[in-house]
């Protein structure tokens, strides 16, 4: 096709959901992770797509590329405003390890039960070229529930932890569902494949 993207992320699970949504369009992609001159954004705004356009107009901005950004995060309602799904990685705490993380969500939920323990997922796709949106979507979806431990997958969390938390009402870990049941369950990824490709398409 011609077009070379960059990738407005340093997270590897993100990067790695990115290039399979994209696979088989011929696109030249480039991580983040290696771009030397790749901005700092703070994830300012009141939801993930107002956040996932404010990195890929930054980005495209200052290196005056076409770019891709993410943003997401897990809801869980019985936590109130005591968790905001916008924070889901900063809100439990900015430099500690996955593992970490992990284990603090559990001990603020540790005397819920049942459908207390429900959440969703939500992520929000955004492109731009040089400074100038090209388009942006949200989608919500993969219903589920905050398990009582934390199980990663053997290869670690590649910088999705909450992976080793959230099951289906099957006890399934998010890493251990089946593109079937992805579908079924409705990943927000794969409600944002269809409106990503046909843009990137036209670009081309």
């Amino acid at each position: 096709m011609g077009v070379a993207l960059v990738l407005a992320t340093r997270n590897p699970a993100k990067a790695a959901q990115l290039r399979e949504l994209l696979a088989g369009l011929g696109v030249e992609l480039s991580d983040g992770a290696s771009v030397l001159d790749a901005p700092d954004v703070e994830e300012e705004g009141g939801s993930h797509l107002a956040i996932a356009i404010g990195k890929a107009v930054a980005w495209s901005r200052s290196l005056g590329a076409l770019v891709v950004a993410s943003d997401g995060g897990l809801s869980i309602p019985a936590l109130g405003d005591g968790w905001s799904s916008l924070i889901t990685r900063r809100g439990t705490g900015a430099d500690v390890s996955d593992e970490e993380r992990a284990r603090r969500l559990l001990r603020r939920m540790r005397d819920l039960e049942g459908e207390h323990r429900a959440c969703w997922w939500t992520e929000a796709v955004s492109v731009a070229r040089s400074g100038e949106l090209l388009g942006a979507w949200e989608a919500n979806g993969l219903e589920g529930y905050i398990a009582h431990d934390f199980v990663p997958p053997s290869g670690g969390t590649n910088g999705f932890w909450v992976g080793g938390l959230w099951v289906t009402r099957d006890g399934v870990r998010r890493w251990a569902l089946t593109a079937d049941d992805t579908e079924r369950l409705g990943d927000p990824w794969m409600s944002l494949r269809e409106p990503l490709r046909g843009l990137v398409r036209r670009l081309g």
